[in-house]
């Protein structure tokens, strides 16, 4: 895992905890205004809950971009893992053996030779 995506997960995972402790402090402050009677207290609790409501979109808006960003993140790493992975298995080698242009020359080889005459010109 790149740092690019360690750190937008631990982004979306604090985004996350966030998100909780604002809806539970939501769901407090809406019970609490039920209870209450006096006209300045549910004003305040009114405007405190609107401005709750917009942090938790805030936030949600927040994770839904995070989440994108990740996504790109490690589509960009399988890519350069891709890439990194084609590049070594097409290096070609060129090996000369000498000005003769005669003769045969073989490495390792993993399978039987077919077709070679040994001996004649």
């Amino acid at each position: 895992m790149s740092l690019v995506q360690t750190e937008v997960k631990g982004a979306v995972i604090i985004t996350g905890k966030q998100l909780v402790v604002l809806e539970s402090n939501l769901e407090e402050l809406d019970v609490s205004s039920d209870n209450d009677e006096e006209v300045g207290t549910k004003e305040v609790k009114t405007e405190a809950l609107q401005q709750l409501e917009e942090e938790r979109k805030a936030l949600e808006a927040s994770r839904t971009l995070l989440d994108e960003l990740l996504s790109k993140a490690q589509e960009d790493a399988v890519a350069k893992a891709a890439a990194k992975s084609q590049d070594s298995s097409t290096t070609g080698t060129t090996v000369t053996f000498g000005d003769r242009n005669s003769g045969q020359q073989v490495g390792v080889i993993y399978s039987g030779v077919h077709g070679a005459v040994f001996g004649r010109r």
